[in-house]
């Protein structure tokens, strides 16, 4: 097929489409670290080089404007149902550093999180960063693009019924607070034992100033905690990798045309 052919070409485009979409919403690939200008060109070269893979037959509206452009919505519209289902996870990570980072009194400390985009505290950004390291390392992103390119043969260009996506990932985002509540339960459960101890410590010496002596002992022991936390939390970390790919291929499955 020529380079210059003008399917090729709308073939390129419509992936490029749908390869954006994913940029802008996948893990990793979504940092506000990573300059725009980047992140374009790696979609482009994906575009090319994942072209290939979508040989299907194009929609037959295709060729016209309007039918152009709800082709064009449907692409960016897989893309990014793809990444904010990779994503789930992240935010209930991201989320369960911010319920013990705000435990232990460090919501005075809120800081700009460039994983997220907002203010989060500085618990919230290490677990995230860790997070997303050992996705790093147990190559998340790779299976990202792999997925992506499967997509191309599971869900042709223009064919997504993205409406059957709404009900599982309504779903998936009920999973997420359970996730969070679940991964910050020792915080939760140890540093209000914490605060048990601190009243009972201030009824027996009235005289002791409590809020003095309550923000440093939380923070210590809730730097005590984490540190043990995060020591068994990062084997744990690979389960939830295996939960994002049946997420994303679930999706996959959901959206390819009956």
């Amino acid at each position: 097929m020529s380079l210059l052919d003008t399917e090729y070409i709308l073939r390129v485009l419509l992936v490029f489409v749908r390869v954006s979409g994913l940029m802008l919403a996948a893990p990793f690939f979504q940092q506000k670290t990573i300059p725009v200008r980047v992140r374009v060109l790696a979609s482009v070269v994906l575009a090319y080089s994942l072209a290939g893979f979508a040989t299907g037959p194009l929609p037959e509206h295709v060729t016209h404007d309007v039918g152009f452009m709800l082709v064009v919505l449907v692409e960016a519209g897989t893309g990014l149902v793809m990444g904010f289902t990779a994503r789930i996870i992240f935010w209930a990570v991201s989320f369960a550093g911010t319920i013990m980072g705000y435990q232990m009194a460090l919501s005075l400390a809120q800081t700009y999180n460039p994983i997220s985009g907002t203010s989060s505290n500085p618990l919230g950004q290490i677990l995230s960063y860790t997070f997303l390291l050992a996705f790093l390392l147990a190559d998340g992103h790779h299976f990202l693009l792999r997925a992506l390119a499967q997509s191309f043969e599971v869900v042709p260009l223009g064919g997504a019924e993205l409406s059957g996506a709404g009900p599982p990932m309504l779903g998936w985002m009920g999973d997420f607070f359970r996730l969070a509540v679940r991964l910050a339960a020792p915080f939760l459960v140890i540093l209000f034992l914490t605060d048990i101890a601190l009243g009972i410590f201030a009824r027996l010496v009235p005289q002791a100033n409590l809020f003095t002596l309550s923000l440093p002992a939380k923070l210590l022991v809730g730097i005590g905690i984490f540190l043990v936390f995060i020591q068994g939390a990062v084997p744990f970390f690979p389960s939830l990798f295996g939960e994002i790919e049946q997420m994303v291929h679930e999706v996959l499955r959901i959206i390819a045309p009956g």
